[in-house]
């Protein structure tokens, strides 16, 4: 019974293959060899002619039945488009996998796009459509057919001619434009025609005029599908008509906010070359809807009050203008509901005035594109439940214990606007990796933790990388100091916001004037380590401390013991008896070497630093002015030497 239900399938499936090949419809798909399919590369519209002549397939077609099977369709495609990396023979397998890989966005979707086809078809047979909606997505989203592929395909070798590659990769990376045949001409067309006028003949990387066109579309093949661009109303109208008609164009919109952009708010002309570059969709938007009010606002909010265009000072000009530049994103969202509303918000929360809120609006403008109830509420409350812990201790029970939580929530924002930025996972695990550091100082259970003190006062470290910042200079201080003291040590001064090169390159000049004497290997805590305080790391080398050693030695030089250690008759006796510091050189003994407090030479000012070790003043300000860009170089160079680290010509 089963041997004859198999012979009678067999027979039925040869019978209905023999019927479609002979009324030429695709009951089934063609063998997956033939040789129809095959087409050199450049010239798949001709290839796609030659298939939609053999085929009766037609427009018309509204049953699946009648359509191309996702197989034919990838199978066209594929031999449309064949890849240009070819795999030896010996690896056919990887080859086909590479092939699968390509195209497996496309794929993906024309799965997709035939089973919503499916369940509209059943829905739309079952029950009548109760809405306008239904309707019009029953019209529109039809099979796609051999034709319909050949407009898209021409549509493409036309658009990008001599590029075939790039028309695969809007296929494989942008499949959805299969659907659009039916738009072509009310959208596809006029929104390349805005993007040519958009770049018109701007270089791309290639440096060849006209290539940055094709380099947008490489970069993110998603430009052609964008909502609005080239697009006028129900479709039905296109740009070209509307201009017969004397209509705004989408090219007149470009102009006029490529005009205001660089006349107005005073970009650059390589600021606008930037913004068509990264942010092509600017140039379509109305700029009396949408850029002028957007921008407008942008000026209320860093002057802090309404002002004119005509009355911008210099600095809030160029500020404003480098906002728009490199967070153009901004002049897309709406006025009253985006950019009003987060920050009325911020202003609330934090209790800013208006001259803080132009502080970190200018010093992070993204953060007014931040969502306040998915974004930017969530983590104000857990920042404000860090800082509460450190202000419990000393706070009077006078006071408002919202208005401190306030207070410390504005002054940390205020010193680093960006921190409201970070995703909070991000600053989550940033607080455990330092709660982990207080566990091993054994500095015992506080409320005022590392990571409370840390945000209060050197919030930007949150900012830093953990596995390539933080954690690396942790561990190399640990080993200068020890554990035990790591934390109270850390939060002294904001040490963490120096990079790793400038705390080496301190403590080595401290190791070689002789106040701490490091092993040539890193384990390198020491018994005079303690001596060297954070804020004495956190000194500038080239500012303050190179200049002051290197001074001193001059006068030592010069008096041959400034330090007093041999009396010298001169005028100036009185000064040399006075002092009693005797720096190391090459004549002095080891025995006789009297270093001057560190906390002179690093933390006092100069005024002090002079009177207490009987300097004159004038003269070391003098010699600073004019040693410290030598000096600097010359530290530099030797580093250089060593790691080949590019020197700072800026201050010579």
């Amino acid at each position: 019974m089963i041997l004859s239900m198999k012979k009678i399938l067999v027979t039925l499936h040869l019978w209905l293959l023999s019927t479609a090949a002979a009324t030429s419809k695709s009951y089934f798909s063609p063998p997956l060899r033939s040789s129809s399919f095959v087409a050199p590369f450049a010239r798949p519209a001709r290839l796609l002619s030659d298939l939609a002549a053999q085929s009766t397939l037609s427009d018309e077609a509204t049953t699946p039945q009648q359509s191309m099977d996702v197989r034919e369709l990838m199978h066209l495609l594929e031999e449309t488009y064949p890849s240009s990396h070819n795999a030896p023979s010996d690896a056919n397998n990887k080859g086909n996998k590479h092939k699968r890989q390509q195209w497996a966005r496309t794929r993906n979707y024309l799965y997709q796009y035939r089973a919503n086809l499916s369940r509209s078809t059943t829905s739309s047979s079952s029950t009548e459509p109760t809405t306008k909606k239904r309707k019009r997505t029953t019209r529109n989203r039809g099979p796609l057919t051999i034709t319909h592929l050949q407009q898209i395909i021409s549509f493409l070798e036309t658009t990008f001619p001599n590029h075939p590659e790039l028309q695969a990769h809007i296929l494989q990376s942008t499949p959805r434009i299969l659907s659009k045949h039916h738009s072509i001409e009310s959208r596809l067309l006029p929104t390349v025609e805005f993007l040519k006028e958009l770049y018109g003949d701007m270089a791309g990387s290639d440096g060849k005029e006209g290539s940055m066109f094709f380099e947008a579309i490489k970069r993110n093949s998603n430009l052609l599908l964008v909502q609005g661009v080239g697009y006028v109303g129900d479709g039905t109208t296109t740009r070209t008509e509307e201009n017969k008609r004397g209509d705004h164009s989408t090219s007149s919109a470009a102009v006029k906010v490529e005009e205001y952009l660089e006349n107005v708010v005073g970009i650059s002309s390589q600021g606008i070359a930037k913004l068509k570059k990264n942010q092509p969709t600017l140039f379509q938007l109305s700029l009396g809807n949408k850029v002028q009010p957007a921008v407008e606002y942008l000026l209320s909010l860093l002057l802090g009050c309404n002002s004119s265009m005509n009355s911008i000072p210099p600095k809030q000009k160029k500020l404003l203008a480098k906002i728009v530049t490199n967070h153009p994103n901004l002049l897309q969202l709406d006025v009253d509901s985006n950019l009003r509303s987060t920050a009325q918000f911020l202003r609330d929360y934090c209790d800013l005035a208006d001259s803080e809120l132009a502080t970190v609006v200018g010093s992070n403008p993204s953060i007014l594109g931040l969502a306040v109830d998915g974004n930017l509420r969530p983590k104000m409350q857990l920042l404000t439940n860090v800082l509460e812990k450190g202000t419990k201790q000393g706070s009077s029970s006078s006071i408002d214990d919202s208005d401190v939580k306030k207070t410390a929530l504005r002054k940390s924002i205020l010193k680093h606007p960006q921190i409201l930025s970070l995703s909070t996972s991000n600053i989550c695990t940033k607080m455990d990796y330092f709660d982990d550091i207080d566990v091993k100082s054994n500095t015992g259970k506080s409320d005022n933790t590392l990571a409370v003190r840390l945000l209060a006062t050197a919030p930007s470290v949150y900012s830093l990388s953990l596995a390539e910042n933080i954690i690396p200079k942790v561990d190399y201080l640990a080993a200068l100091w020890g554990w035990s003291s790591l934390s109270n040590k850390l939060c002294e001064c904001p040490l963490l916001t120096l990079s790793m090169d400038n705390i080496q390159q301190t403590l080595s000049f401290y190791n070689m004037t002789g106040y701490i004497d490091l092993p040539n290997k890193e384990g390198m805590t020491t018994e005079n380590a303690g001596n060297v305080r954070s804020r004495y790391i956190a000194t500038s080398l080239y500012n303050r401390l190179l200049p002051r050693w290197n001074f001193l030695l001059k006068e030592q030089e010069r008096k041959e013991h400034l330090l007093g250690v041999l009396a010298v008759k001169t005028d100036d006796t009185s000064r040399a008896e006075a002092t009693k510091y005797h720096l190391p050189s090459s004549k002095t003994p080891r025995d006789k070497v009297l270093l001057p407090p560190i906390h002179l030479l690093a933390g006092a000012s100069d005024e002090v630093f002079c009177r207490q070790l009987n300097l004159s003043l004038s003269e070391y300000t003098a010699f600073k002015e004019e040693a410290a860009p030598r000096l600097k170089f010359n530290s530099q160079f030797e580093l250089w030497l060593k790691t080949g680290r590019p020197i700072d010509m800026i201050t010579l």
